[in-house]
């Protein structure tokens, strides 16, 4: 079972990893694609910012810087064309101080009003740090967003006494929205498709499981069942010896021992006659592990108080501790005496060895009670527990926590109840009491 958990884990893992490197993939895609169109776009603006300068003359320069109104209108005209002919929101001029000297933007503003976020860019071309064309980053001013570029502008000396910037709206900034919109979205619905693919698998892989537990169940009882044909007829007839020469003993001495002899040679038998008559049936089909016909009146009192003697003799080195509770004398029922005193046996028994395996005080409870259709059976103790990963397959056949245990106990203990048509429950978990609860129908 912890096999099937690794498995589940596994491909639950493989599944998140899966998805995550789909997603990461997708996300970096996204993120190249926009450096590619940032890259692109920037040096399309140092191509255009390079142009634009060379096609002003250094000595219009002079005259631009010296108010020259012909050389303003020369410049203006060729700078606007460019702005035009390559789809610019602003081509601009300015001096050192981020003051406009020309712009093709018809405004009033003298002060060029990005110079907070360019003007990094600009102070590096007027201050010698480059003397090459440079760009900005995207920015966004309103709803728009924004890339510039930066060229150094020389006067007939040679020297940069200006710069010229170009502005272009980031227009691919739509389109690249609309993909973030439609990569969000695939995104989660990879996450979604993910998780349905998990959840199919996990119902899938659970009922393989399934199947591959019920055909290990199915091999193992058809070996079991051969084993214990084999084993019941070697047991029968030593038995069969015992019980004659018990009944010798006791019509020479009518000894109480040699009836407790006959008595539970008698139940064995009874045992190992449902034990064969269930192997020979491969399965459980139309096969019982209770004798046919074998129904009688109980009283449950007078069982538990047989019991609890017959353990105390079984125990005899150990205190047990039983936790007094009223059970009412009136409680009788039909049922298979010997298969239910071997149920109940069998389930105190492993009590107190769970009591003695954790060192604790062998402290048992036995209750009963009844209602109008029902019989209600519990045996307690306060043993060290069972762990919720060995509860939940504690009726499974071979499924044992003892080291000399066959795992078959509380497994033909579950089968017996449910030939009774009744039903038994266990609860418990790590550091706390355990309840054994038996439900019988009054008659079978």
């Amino acid at each position: 079972m912890i096999g099937d958990s690794k498995k589940l884990l596994t491909a639950g893992a493989f599944t998140i990893v899966l998805i995550l490197i789909v997603n990461i993939a997708w996300w970096l895609f996204y993120s190249r694609t926009e450096q590619i169109l940032d890259n692109q776009l920037s040096r399309r603006l140092i191509s255009v910012a390079k142009t634009a300068v060379l096609t002003i003359q250094p000595e219009r320069i002079d005259s631009l810087i010296a108010g020259d109104f012909e050389a303003f209108a020369d410049i203006y005209s060729t700078l606007d064309r460019i702005r035009i002919n390559d789809s610019l929101s602003e081509v601009f001029i300015l001096d050192a101080n981020y003051n406009y000297i020309l712009t093709t933007l018809l405004e009033n503003d003298s002060t060029y009003f990005l110079s907070s976020l360019n003007g990094l860019y600009i102070d590096s071309l007027f201050f010698g740090a480059t003397d090459k064309t440079i760009t900005s980053a995207t920015y966004q001013t309103g709803e728009i967003y924004l890339k510039s570029a930066f060229a150094p502008v020389f006067n007939s000396e040679g020297l940069i006494t200006l710069v010229l910037g170009v502005e272009a709206n980031v227009d691919y900034f739509d389109s690249l929205a609309d993909f973030k919109h439609n990569l969000f979205y695939a995104s989660l619905l990879s996450l979604l498709g993910g998780l349905i693919l998990g959840i199919i698998f996990i119902i899938v892989q659970r009922r393989i499981n399934r199947l591959q537990r019920h055909l290990f169940l199915n091999e193992t009882q058809t070996y079991l069942g051969r084993m214990v044909s084999i084993v019941s007829h070697e047991i029968k007839n030593p038995l069969m010896i015992i019980r004659a020469s018990a009944e010798r003993l006791r019509k020479r001495e009518n000894s109480i021992e040699s009836n407790f002899i006959v008595e539970e040679t008698d139940r064995l038998n009874g045992i190992v006659s449902g034990y064969l008559k269930f192997a020979q049936s491969g399965r459980s089909d139309g096969a019982t592990l209770i004798t046919s016909g074998s129904s009688e009146v109980i009283n449950i009192s007078d069982m538990i108080t047989n019991i609890k003697k017959h353990l105390q003799e079984n125990f005899p080195n150990d205190i047990i501790n039983w936790i007094e509770s009223e059970i009412p004398q009136d409680i009788s029922f039909t049922t298979d005496k010997g298969a239910l005193r071997q149920v109940l046996l069998n389930l105190i028994i492993n009590s107190v060895e769970a009591c003695k395996s954790a060192g604790k005080e062998i402290k048992i409870g036995l209750e009963a009670d009844q209602n109008n259709e029902k019989i209600m059976i519990r045996i307690i103790d306060y043993g060290p527990g069972i762990p919720k990963a060995v509860l939940k397959h504690i009726f499974e056949p071979f499924n044992s926590t003892k080291t000399s245990g066959t795992g078959l106990g509380l497994y033909l203990c579950k089968k017996i109840i449910e030939e009774m048509n009744g039903k038994i429950v266990i609860k418990s978990q790590s550091g706390e009491k355990t309840v054994v609860a038996i439900t019988l129908p009054k008659n079978r």
